[in-house]
C-alpha cells in the first residue's frame, strides 16, 4: 500500500509488562471498512496505567482502553469508512469497533460506517499540533456535566457551590467547565505537587485550591450543592470526605473509576451501577439527603463540543496548560510502568511526542 511502511514501531501488554517493539505491518486488514491513524501526540491516561496493574474492569461494551488519547492524521481509509487520507482526527474509545493500540506508530481502526462515525472524530484545530492537547478526556469532561444537568434538571450552575476532589486533569477540567456555567468552584487534593502545578499553570487562583484535610473544615464541610469526585479510583474514603463537604440535598457526582460492587453509603447504593449507567438516586447519609450521580463515556457530539467550547472561549478553557511534561516513543514503556507502580506521579498530562522522535530520526 503506498505510503505505507513494511514494519512500524507498537507496544504490547502483557502480565503487567509493557514493551516497544517492531511488527510487520499488517497489509492485509485494510479493507474497506477500516481506517489507519498515523499519531502525532499520545496522552498517558490512569485507566491505562489501571489496566497494567488489573486495577480496572475491562467492561465488556468498551474494551480495553490501553491507548486511547491520541492525535493524529488519517494514512489509509477504506472506501466505506467516509474518511480520507490526511483529515486531522482523534479517537473516541468508548465506541467498540475493532482496534489496535494508540501507543504505535500507526493505529487500525475497524467498525461500520456508523461506528467509525462515532469512534473516528475529526479535529477542527490544525494548530493543536503545535500547542497539543488530548481531545479525549475533555469530551468526557464535557459528557458528564452535561449529563449533570440533565439528570437534576439544571440549566446551568448559576449560583451553586462546587466543590471538587481530585486536581489530575479529570478535576482541573471540572473546574473549567463549572466555572464556565457560572459556579464558583473549589478543588481538594490531598498532594502539593498537583495543587502547585495548577497555580503555576495559571488554571486555579490560590483560593480555588485546598489541601484534601481542608474538607474537615468548618468553611467547607456542608458547603457545596455540588461535590465531584474525580479522582482515578474512587474510594469510600474519598465518598466519606466528598459526603462531607456536601450541603443537605446535594448532589454527589462520581467520576472517578469504580468497579463491580462498589456501594455507598455500605450497602445502600450501587455506586458502579449509577456511574457506568448514568443514573441518579436519593441516599441519606450521617442525616443528609443526597442526590448521588455519576457519569461514563463520551460521543462524537461531546468532542464537537468541546472543541467549539475551547475555540470559542480560549480563556476558560485554557486546555494546553494542562501538559507538564512530553516524551518520546522510546521513553514510554518506562514511564508508564513507573506511573502504574506508584514510583512517578506527575501532575498535569504526560504526552507521548511522536512528532520528536521522527524530527530526530531525520535530522
Amino acid at each position: 500500500m503506498p505510503g505505507l511502511p513494511t514494519t512500524y514501531a507498537t507496544t504490547t501488554l502483557r502480565d503487567g509488562v509493557v514493551s516497544l517493539g517492531t511488527r510487520r505491518f499488517p497489509h492485509g486488514e485494510l479493507g474497506p471498512d477500516t481506517v489507519v491513524i498515523k499519531p502525532d501526540h499520545l496522552g498517558i491516561c490512569r485507566a491505562d496505567a489501571k489496566e497494567i496493574h488489573g486495577s480496572r474492569d475491562v467492561m465488556a461494551d468498551r474494551g480495553p482502553l490501553f491507548g486511547h488519547e491520541l492525535v493524529g492524521t488519517v494514512a489509509f481509509a477504506g472506501g466505506r469508512t467516509g474518511f480520507r487520507p490526511g483529515e486531522l482526527v482523534t479517537l473516541n474509545p468508548n465506541i467498540t469497533p475493532t482496534r489496535t493500540t494508540g501507543f504505535a506508530e500507526y493505529v487500525l481502526v475497524r467498525g461500520t460506517g456508523k461506528q467509525l462515525d462515532q469512534a473516528v472524530v475529526r479535529v477542527p484545530e490544525p494548530h493543536i499540533r503545535d500547542t497539543p492537547w488530548m481531545p479525549e478526556p475533555f469530551a468526557c469532561i464535557v459528557h458528564a456535566l452535561d449529563k449533570l444537568l440533565d439528570l437534576t434538571g439544571l440549566p446551568a450552575l448559576h449560583g451553586k457551590r462546587v466543590g471538587i476532589i481530585g486536581a489530575g486533569c479529570a478535576g482541573l477540567m471540572f473546574a473549567m467547565y463549572a466555572r464556565h456555567l457560572g459556579a464558583p468552584v473549589a478543588v481538594f487534593n490531598r498532594g502539593e505537587p498537583r495543587r502547585a502545578f495548577a497555580r503555576q499553570q495559571g488554571i486555579l487562583a490560590d483560593h480555588e485550591i485546598h489541601p484534601l484535610t481542608d474538607a474537615e473544615a468548618a468553611a467547607h464541610r456542608g458547603g457545596y450543592d455540588i461535590v465531584i469526585v474525580a479522582p482515578t479510583i474512587a474510594t469510600t474514603e474519598l465518598l466519606e470526605t466528598a459526603a462531607g463537604l456536601a450541603a443537605d440535598g446535594a448532589v454527589l457526582f462520581v467520576y472517578g473509576g469504580t468497579r463491580a460492587g462498589d456501594t455507598f453509603p455500605t450497602g445502600a447504593a450501587d455506586v458502579d451501577t449509577i456511574r457506568r449507567r448514568e443514573r441518579i438516586e436519593s441516599v441519606t447519609h450521617q442525616g443528609k439527603r443526597l442526590e448521588l450521580s455519576g457519569a461514563y463515556g463520551c460521543f462524537r457530539e461531546d468532542y464537537e463540543k468541546g472543541f467549539r467550547l475551547h475555540a470559542e472561549h480560549p480563556q476558560d478553557f485554557p486546555l494546553e496548560k494542562l501538559t507538564s511534561r512530553r516524551i518520546t516513543p522510546e521513553e514510554f514503556p518506562h514511564r508508564v510502568m513507573d506511573i502504574a507502580a506508584g514510583r512517578a506521579d506527575f501532575p498535569g498530562k504526560v504526552l507521548i511526542d511522536v512528532t520528536a522522535r521522527h524530527s530526530r530520526a531525520h535530522s
